[in-house]
């Protein structure tokens, strides 16, 4: 009984120690993305439907939450890649959408003739 009270405090210390460790690296993490280049960006009110009014955005499990206002907000080049990579799948969903909505645009003489995707 005394061998399992012992190992249970041991893993019990061990987890503790992984987790302070697994802080310092979240917190060296942050001071790397604040120190990094900032980069203006923006995102129009257009895409609210998509990302909301406020968009989450995660990079390592570090979040920042961009406004999606039209506002132009200076953000770490890391996220800003981030925003934007988001936006433009966005983008490409909608202009699929809108290739694919054109019924009078999307006749074809013979069976496939178009490329719709």
């Amino acid at each position: 009984m005394a061998n399992k009270q012992k190992e249970s405090v041991n893993l019990i210390k061990e987890s503790n120690v992984a987790v302070v460790k697994a802080e310092h690296k979240r917190k060296a993490l942050i001071k790397h993305y604040k120190s990094e280049e900032k980069f203006p960006m923006y995102l129009s009110p257009m895409y609210r439907p998509y990302f909301g009014t406020v968009m989450p955005v995660m990079v390592n499990g570090i979040t920042i939450y961009f406004k999606v206002d039209g506002s132009t907000q200076m953000i770490p080049k890391t996220f800003a890649n981030e925003v934007q990579r988001k936006r433009m799948a966005i983008d490409a969903i909608l202009t699929k959408q809108s290739r694919m909505a054109d019924v009078s645009g999307n006749f074809e003489s013979t069976p496939g003739e178009l490329n719709l995707f």
